[in-house]
C-alpha cells in the first residue's frame, strides 16, 4: 500500500504550478528505495489516470459518486 512517508510523489506530481521543481530528485530516489522500476511506471500511471478524472470532474461541476 502507498503511504504519504516513503512516496510523497502522488502530491508532489499533482502540485506542478506551485513548484519550481515539482517531483524533485530526492523524491524519486526514495521511491527506487522502495518499489521497482515498474511499480513506479505503475503508480505514476495510477496518478495520471486519478487526476484526469479530478480536473474532468472539476471541469464538468461534477460532484464525484454524484450520477446515480
Amino acid at each position: 500500500m502507498l503511504s504519504a512517508g516513503p512516496w510523497r510523489s502522488p502530491e508532489a506530481a499533482t502540485r506542478l504550478s506551485d513548484r519550481s521543481d515539482p517531483v524533485p530528485d530526492e523524491i524519486w530516489a526514495e521511491a527506487a528505495r522502495r518499489y521497482t522500476e515498474q511499480e513506479i511506471a505503475a503508480l505514476v500511471l495510477w496518478i495520471a489516470t486519478a487526476n484526469l478524472f479530478n480536473r474532468v470532474n472539476a471541469t464538468t461541476k461534477q460532484v464525484a459518486g454524484s450520477w446515480h
